[in-house]
């Protein structure tokens, strides 16, 4: 089980048997494991590791939920995903701030939390913290555009990046990648 990640995470080669992978929008797994996800941000974990946690039943029912409907359903990771990992309304709320870059103060103010409470909960059920959120999707917004043929310059200066060397610093951080490699292998 792979936990949120704020860096970019080098795993093993597939078994003979393959790999199936569920990957939830930020906010939405924490109600499919019933996990504080800050538990177990950045890390590989076995699921062994979590038995006898509720997590643990959940993420099985849904491997086995995928396992027998697999050949049958092209898009099961959306399905799952949609069907097992219901945001709360205040995470989509969040998130709707993140993607516009609104300073994390003013969206705990929205909620009416103090900030502590707002940095608390947002471990809880993101695995990190808001401005790793906003950090997140403006990589998001800058792969996007590359993906359209925008160059890292421009896609750094659309995605709200303040230079160039900003975005060269965190798309390797969290994409893994320089944005020109990520340029070539998206062309």
């Amino acid at each position: 089980m792979a936990g949120p990640s704020t860096c970019w995470i080098e795993t093993r080669a597939d078994g003979d048997d393959g790999a199936l992978g569920l990957r939830f929008s930020p906010g939405r797994a924490k109600t499919a494991l019933a996990l504080d996800l800050s538990e177990i941000s950045d890390q590989l974990v076995p699921l062994s590791d979590l038995v006898g946690r509720e997590a643990t039943i959940q993420a099985r029912e849904l491997l086995l939920r995928a396992r027998e409907t697999w050949p049958a359903a092209p898009d099961l990771v959306a399905v799952l995903c949609a069907t097992a990992g219901q945001a709360r309304p205040w995470t989509s709320l969040v998130s709707f701030h993140a993607r516009r870059g609104t300073p994390s103060w003013k969206v705990a103010q929205l909620l009416d939390w103090s900030p502590r409470t707002f940095r608390r909960r947002m471990l809880a059920d993101f695995g990190y913290p808001y401005l790793t959120l906003v950090r997140i999707d403006r990589a998001k917004r800058a792969q996007a555009y590359m993906r359209d043929g925008a160059s890292p310059i421009e896609a750094a200066a659309r995605a709200g990046y303040a230079d160039q060397p900003h975005l060269s610093r965190e798309f390797r951080r969290l994409v893994g990648a320089s944005p020109g490699q990520f340029s070539t292998s998206a062309a």
